[in-house]
């Protein structure tokens, strides 16, 4: 980015949607000024099951805790 470039734009895509993240450093120089997300064919938002800090918790004491005795 050069510094007399004060508009440009980051495309993220993942399996669920594409997600376009416009900035522009002359209103904010660390966020972005509007993210839009398309989804992609066949996408439902019911599949995705956001998980809490409690989720996360347990997976990881469960991962530790799979030692074996030799």
């Amino acid at each position: 980015m050069s510094e007399l470039e004060t508009k440009f734009t980051r495309i993220y895509e993942t399996d669920e949607c594409i997600s376009i993240w416009k900035y522009d450093t002359k209103f904010s120089k660390t966020n972005p000024i509007s993210v839009e997300h398309k989804w992609k064919k066949g996408f439902e938002m019911g599949s995705i099951t956001k998980k809490t800090l409690g989720d996360l918790v347990g997976e990881t004491k469960k991962t530790k805790s799979k030692k074996t005795k030799s």
